[in-house]
Parts: C-alpha cells; sequence; structure tokens
C-alpha cells in the first residue's frame, strides 16, 4: 500500500525553508503590511456602511456589517495564500530555480511542498489578524470567540494552498492560471460571504456547501458573533478533512512535477 506523502514531510526541514521565505519578506515588509491595512477597511465601507444601509433588517439575526465582515476577512485572507501558491510559487519554481536548489541540500520535496503551503497560511493568518483589528475598531466583533478566528484561518487557508500548489505544479505555463482563478473567484461569490447560501437555487446550494470556503466563511462568522451548534461542529470537521486531502494532493503533485 502506498504510503502517505504527509508522513514524508521533515519538520525540520520544512521549517528552515519557511524561514527562507519569512527572510524574504521582511525586506519586502512595506508592501506585504500596508495593503492588508488599506484594502479590508475600504472593503467594510463598501460592503458594511454602502450595501448594509439598504439593508434595514439584520442577515440571520445579525447586522449586515457582521455578517458581511465574515467574508470579507476570509476573502482576504484565503486570496492571500491562493496568490502565494500560485503566481509566486510558480515564479520560484520556474523562473527563479529557487525549488531546484533547495532540493539540492538535503530538504526532500515533500518538506518543500508543506513549506511553501504553511508560509501561505502563515501569510494569510498575518493578514487575518490585521483585519480583525481593524473589525475591532469598526465594532463589528461581538465575541471573544473571535480571537481563535486566525486558526481557522490558517486550516483554510492550508487547504486553498494545497490545491492552488497542486494546480501550480501541473501547468506546463504561467497562463494557464488564467483558468483557475476564474474557477476559483466563481466559487468564491456563492460561498454565503455576502448574502446567505439559503437565497441561491437548491442544486447551486449543494455545491456552495461542499467547496471548503463556504465551511470556513460560515465558522469565522459564527466565531464573530459566538453562536456554535451542531453545523459549527460538522463544518470544522469538513475544513480539517479537506484541508488534509489538499495538502496530499499538492505533495505528490509537486514530487512529480520536480522529481520527474
Amino acid at each position: 500500500m502506498a504510503t502517505l506523502a504527509l508522513s514524508r514531510i521533515r519538520p525540520l526541514d520544512s521549517t528552515a525553508v519557511w524561514l527562507r521565505n519569512y527572510s524574504v519578506t521582511l525586506r519586502l515588509w512595506k508592501t506585504e503590511v500596508i495593503p492588508p491595512l488599506a484594502e479590508p477597511a475600504i472593503s467594510i465601507f463598501a460592503f458594511g456602511w454602502g450595501i448594509g444601509s439598504l439593508i434595514a433588517s439584520n442577515v440571520m439575526g445579525i447586522p449586515y456589517l457582521t455578517f458581511a465582515g465574515a467574508g470579507i476577512l476570509v476573502f482576504t485572507g484565503l486570496l492571500r495564500a491562493l496568490f502565494e501558491t500560485t503566481y509566486g510559487s510558480y515564479f520560484r519554481m520556474v523562473y527563479q530555480s529557487t525549488y531546484d536548489a533547495i532540493l539540492c541540500t538535503p530538504v526532500n520535496v515533500e518538506s518543500l511542498a508543506m513549506a511553501e503551503i504553511g508560509w501561505g497560511a502563515t501569510k494569510a493568518a498575518f493578514d487575518s489578524v490585521i483585519i480583525l483589528a481593524v473589525m475591532l475598531a469598526f465594532g463589528i466583533l461581538q465575541s471573544p470567540w473571535s480571537l481563535l478566528i486566525p486558526v481557522v484561518i490558517i486550516v483554510g487557508a492550508a487547504g486553498l494552498a494545497g490545491a492552488s500548489l497542486a494546480y501550480t505544479a501541473s501547468i506546463p505555463s504561467i497562463n494557464h492560471f488564467s483558468y483557475y482563478l476564474a474557477f476559483t473567484f466563481s466559487t468564491l461569490w456563492v460561498s454565503g460571504a455576502y448574502f446567505p447560501v439559503e437565497q441561491l437555487p437548491r442544486w447551486l446550494q449543494y455545491i456552495a456547501w461542499a467547496i471548503p470556503i463556504t465551511s470556513v466563511v460560515d465558522v469565522c462568522r459564527d466565531m464573530m458573533v459566538g453562536r456554535f451548534d451542531r453545523a459549527t461542529a460538522l463544518e470544522s470537521v469538513w475544513i480539517v478533512v479537506s484541508s488534509l486531502v489538499c495538502v496530499e494532493i499538492a505533495l505528490r503533485r509537486l514530487a512529480r512535477r520536480m522529481l520527474r
């Protein structure tokens, strides 16, 4: 029976590659910090106060600013992980030959892939902390459970980063990202970020709930208001399981690409 690629990860090697990415980011901190601060603040004005002013009643029992805030939070964090493991990883793999240089050391490809996924999830968590601070200033957060939201973002971002890295390792040219981004952004808009999934046609609701991003948005929203039920527990399990599957696929795809 084939062994899991996850079992071949060497934590110390993955940490070393993660620290390499961290040191590079430190030199570019101005461009890494300012966008996460500006974008969610503008989005809160647009969706929360702009669209929210047109909605007289609460949405699913919570203010629309809080409802949409969860979508803004998840979108900003997960998209950071997505772009890090698509264009960022592709440049390191193809144009800069960074992967080739790393694999000339004792680091194996599975540890390299896990470091890339981990770095994407780290950047997503960092962005989520900044956005949470902005939301706290706007009075959007209603529960101390909001402090655990970055944990949910990390797990969800690892899944999306895994799916993105698997795709990156499978394409012959950078132009193929247009297909992936078109599909991903389409799924983001049906994930219940700015309106309840229940407003969609029944057949589209099934597709929406099958997308892990929908569960990430829903669990983060529940934490923002301190609302937990059986659905929250099931969605949390689905986030973990789907992320593990995506990471496993990513490790296998990158190994096939780099070792062929």
